[in-house]
Protein backbone atom coordinates (compact mmCIF):
# COMPACT_ATOMS: atom_id res chain seq x y z
CA UNK A 1 0.00 0.00 0.00
CA UNK A 2 2.67 1.97 0.40
CA UNK A 3 4.81 1.98 -2.63
CA UNK A 4 1.56 2.56 -4.25
CA UNK A 5 0.81 5.48 -2.52
CA UNK A 6 4.70 6.72 -3.18
CA UNK A 7 4.31 5.66 -6.58
CA UNK A 8 1.00 7.61 -7.23
CA UNK A 9 2.50 10.84 -5.74
CA UNK A 10 5.50 10.20 -8.18
CA UNK A 11 3.22 10.58 -11.15
CA UNK A 12 1.41 13.40 -9.55
CA UNK A 13 4.13 15.43 -9.74
CA UNK A 14 5.33 14.11 -12.78
CA UNK A 15 2.46 15.18 -14.81
CA UNK A 16 2.08 18.62 -13.07
CA UNK A 17 5.78 19.21 -13.71
CA UNK A 18 5.72 17.62 -17.31
CA UNK A 19 9.23 16.11 -16.30
CA UNK A 20 10.39 12.53 -14.65
CA UNK A 21 11.68 12.44 -11.19
CA UNK A 22 15.39 11.26 -11.53
CA UNK A 23 17.82 10.42 -9.07
CA UNK A 24 19.93 13.83 -9.06
CA UNK A 25 19.48 16.44 -6.76
CA UNK A 26 16.76 19.36 -7.75
CA UNK A 27 18.13 22.01 -10.17
CA UNK A 28 21.02 19.53 -10.86
CA UNK A 29 20.78 18.51 -14.20
CA UNK A 30 21.45 14.69 -15.24
CA UNK A 31 25.12 13.97 -17.33
CA UNK A 32 24.29 14.13 -20.98
CA UNK A 33 24.48 10.66 -22.28
CA UNK A 34 26.76 11.06 -24.94
CA UNK A 35 27.07 8.56 -27.90
CA UNK A 36 30.39 8.98 -28.83
CA UNK A 37 32.76 9.91 -26.61
CA UNK A 38 32.95 6.75 -24.14
CA UNK A 39 36.36 7.01 -22.79
CA UNK A 40 34.86 7.57 -19.23
CA UNK A 41 31.42 7.32 -17.75
CA UNK A 42 29.53 10.33 -18.84
CA UNK A 43 28.68 10.80 -15.19
CA UNK A 44 32.47 10.99 -14.71
CA UNK A 45 33.75 14.52 -14.08
CA UNK A 46 37.18 14.16 -12.73
CA UNK A 47 39.17 17.36 -12.00
CA UNK A 48 42.05 17.71 -14.40
CA UNK A 49 45.30 19.57 -12.90
CA UNK A 50 47.72 22.17 -14.66
CA UNK A 51 50.82 20.08 -13.72
CA UNK A 52 51.44 16.83 -13.40
CA UNK A 53 49.71 14.92 -12.64
CA UNK A 54 47.14 15.63 -14.56
CA UNK A 55 44.40 13.37 -13.38
CA UNK A 56 44.57 9.99 -11.58
CA UNK A 57 41.15 9.10 -14.40
CA UNK A 58 42.37 7.21 -17.30
CA UNK A 59 40.17 8.27 -20.13
CA UNK A 60 39.91 11.98 -19.13
CA UNK A 61 41.74 13.55 -21.43
CA UNK A 62 40.42 11.46 -24.41
CA UNK A 63 36.99 12.33 -23.02
CA UNK A 64 38.02 16.36 -23.13
CA UNK A 65 39.65 15.62 -26.44
CA UNK A 66 36.71 13.72 -27.82
CA UNK A 67 33.81 15.90 -26.63
CA UNK A 68 35.67 19.32 -28.00
CA UNK A 69 35.87 17.81 -31.43
CA UNK A 70 31.87 16.72 -31.12
CA UNK A 71 30.52 19.74 -29.22
CA UNK A 72 32.76 22.63 -29.59
CA UNK A 73 32.90 25.15 -32.80
CA UNK A 74 35.61 27.26 -31.03
CA UNK A 75 38.40 24.42 -31.63
CA UNK A 76 39.49 20.99 -33.68
CA UNK A 77 39.98 18.70 -34.70
CA UNK A 78 41.83 17.58 -31.91
CA UNK A 79 43.59 13.83 -32.22
CA UNK A 80 42.57 12.26 -29.49
CA UNK A 81 44.87 10.63 -28.02
CA UNK A 82 45.12 10.95 -24.73
CA UNK A 83 48.09 13.70 -24.36
CA UNK A 84 47.65 16.78 -22.44
CA UNK A 85 49.70 19.29 -25.11
CA UNK A 86 49.88 22.64 -26.19
CA UNK A 87 46.97 21.85 -29.00
CA UNK A 88 44.44 20.47 -26.28
CA UNK A 89 45.49 23.56 -23.72
CA UNK A 90 44.81 25.67 -26.06
CA UNK A 91 41.24 24.44 -27.32
CA UNK A 92 40.38 23.89 -23.69
CA UNK A 93 40.87 27.86 -22.84
CA UNK A 94 39.15 28.73 -26.28
CA UNK A 95 36.11 26.51 -24.89
CA UNK A 96 36.00 28.20 -21.42
CA UNK A 97 36.34 31.66 -23.13
CA UNK A 98 34.10 31.47 -25.51
CA UNK A 99 31.30 29.82 -22.86
CA UNK A 100 32.65 32.47 -20.19
CA UNK A 101 33.68 30.00 -17.78
CA UNK A 102 36.69 29.26 -15.20
CA UNK A 103 38.43 27.40 -13.09
CA UNK A 104 40.38 27.77 -10.26
CA UNK A 105 43.87 28.62 -10.61
CA UNK A 106 46.02 25.23 -10.89
CA UNK A 107 42.54 23.14 -12.24
CA UNK A 108 42.65 23.27 -16.48
CA UNK A 109 38.88 21.37 -16.60
CA UNK A 110 37.03 21.25 -13.41
CA UNK A 111 33.31 21.12 -12.87
CA UNK A 112 32.35 24.32 -14.75
CA UNK A 113 34.30 22.76 -17.82
CA UNK A 114 33.10 19.70 -17.94
CA UNK A 115 28.97 21.13 -18.20
CA UNK A 116 30.09 23.42 -21.02
CA UNK A 117 31.98 20.70 -22.63
CA UNK A 118 28.84 18.48 -22.75
CA UNK A 119 26.62 21.63 -23.16
CA UNK A 120 28.19 24.19 -24.65
CA UNK A 121 26.13 27.55 -24.66
CA UNK A 122 24.82 27.95 -28.19
CA UNK A 123 27.23 30.40 -29.88
CA UNK A 124 29.87 27.99 -29.04
CA UNK A 125 28.21 25.10 -29.92
CA UNK A 126 28.83 22.92 -33.60
CA UNK A 127 25.39 22.65 -35.15
CA UNK A 128 24.72 18.88 -34.98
Amino acid sequence: MRTRTKTAAVAALTALTGTALTGTALGASPPRAEPYCNYIDDSARPIIRERPPHTQTPGAVPQVQCLINTYSNQAGPLTVDGILGPTTRAAIRSVQRCNQVSEPAGILVGPSTWEVLYSPIPGCARPL
